[in-house]
């Protein structure tokens, strides 16, 4: 079997990663050049994500590339996103993946055995199963439905950096919040005064990528200095302090996709399932779903594990992704988050039962 992969963040080349396990022959088509280097700052690896990391035996591998060596008091692993990237395609490559750039997915015409992708720069592949791991405007989705649905829009502005030299509350290596009248703050932090925060500001409408790319430094400074003017000085502070590029993204979920697959196309990640961001689950849920989906594979015929793939991950995933819309209308709304997250973090997947 040789299955092509839309996509190569941490969705992809995961799910080439545990592809390669069960031995079936995998390419990943990313759309970005090889040099681009515009993948965000940092992410949460949250416990259940660090289990789906252990099945594909990149555990240790995660935590020594991780911004604390190891993962914190309540199992969280803060890791630059670029370093998570690296490491998974890493993996992908020495385990006999190949990784092509700038393949950005068009289209596919599908057979009852097999499937032919196109591509923007007019190449095309042939394989027997193309998996959609090309995120929240996933191309895929719509070639597999339509109607499917559009990434929705959050009212939260979301920025992050990193500062250092600013001592901050709490214990290190794990993930602090702070509220305010208007905007939300979080923050971890190694015991040398190294943090990694993010802040997200209630945003009316939708900005464009034109208003965003207005938004330069000083101006973005100056608003969290307003949104924090009555939070604990440290948060201003970390503000100042930070030594990382700064810019501002919208926020998006994806609350339920109709149809995850159809004949040899299948979705996996935010292409199927986005979330809110909601405690390290974002890549969490894709590097579940690669394993799952691996599993699937190993033992039933492309139709039917594709069907099993989806009945064993669509409640678990759509659960979160409500999880999160509530904790962002928390934000909104000047809460903070509440209510116990143990099914979602104490979830793990078995390698070697059965499906």
């Amino acid at each position: 079997m040789h299955v092509l992969i839309a996509g190569g963040g941490v969705a992809g080349p995961a799910t080439a990663v545990a592809l390669r396990k069960i031995g079936v022959d995998v390419t990943v088509h990313e759309a970005r050049p090889r040099e681009d280097k515009d993948v965000g700052l940092w992410v949460m690896i949250a416990p259940n994500g660090l289990s789906a990391l252990d099945a594909l035996g990149l555990k240790e591998t995660a935590l020594r590339r991780s911004l604390t060596g190891a993962a914190g008091p309540s199992g969280f692993v803060p890791i630059r996103r670029v370093a998570l990237y690296r490491l998974l395609r890493e993996a992908a490559v020495a385990r006999g993946a190949r990784v092509e750039h700038d393949r950005r997915l068009v289209d596919a015409d599908t057979t009852a055995d097999g499937v032919t992708a196109h591509f923007a720069d007019g190449s095309s592949a042939v394989g027997d199963l193309l998996v959609g791991c090309d995120g929240i405007r996933s191309r895929t989705r719509s070639l597999i439905d339509p109607a499917a649905p559009s990434a929705r829009y959050v009212p939260l502005l979301n920025l992050g950096g990193f500062a250092s030299g600013v001592p901050t509350p709490g214990e290190p290596a794990q993930l602090h919040f702070v509220r305010a009248r208007k905007g939300f703050f979080g923050y971890a932090a190694s015991p040398r005064h190294a943090v990694w925060w993010f802040a997200n500001l209630p945003w009316g409408a939708e900005p464009s990528r034109a208003e965003l790319a207005a938004m330069d430094r000083a101006v973005l400074t100056e608003r969290l200095l307003d949104a924090f003017a009555e939070a604990p000085s440290f948060v201003r502070d970390l503000v100042r302090a930070t030594h990382s590029d700064l810019y501002a993204l919208a926020t998006h979920d994806l609350p339920e996709v109709p149809r995850w697959w159809r004949d040899r196309m299948v979705l996996l990640g935010d292409a199927a399932h986005a979330t809110t961001p909601t405690s390290g689950q974002g890549s969490s849920m894709a590097l579940e779903d690669a394993v799952v989906l691996a599993k699937c594979l190993r033992e039933l015929p492309v139709p039917r594990a594709l069907a099993r793939y989806e009945q064993l991950r669509r409640e678990r995933v759509e659960g979160i992704v409500a999880l999160g819309a509530r904790a962002s209308a928390a934000k909104l709304d000047g809460r903070l988050p509440d209510g116990s997250l143990d099914w979602v973090h104490d979830y793990r997947i078995d390698w070697a039962a059965p499906v």
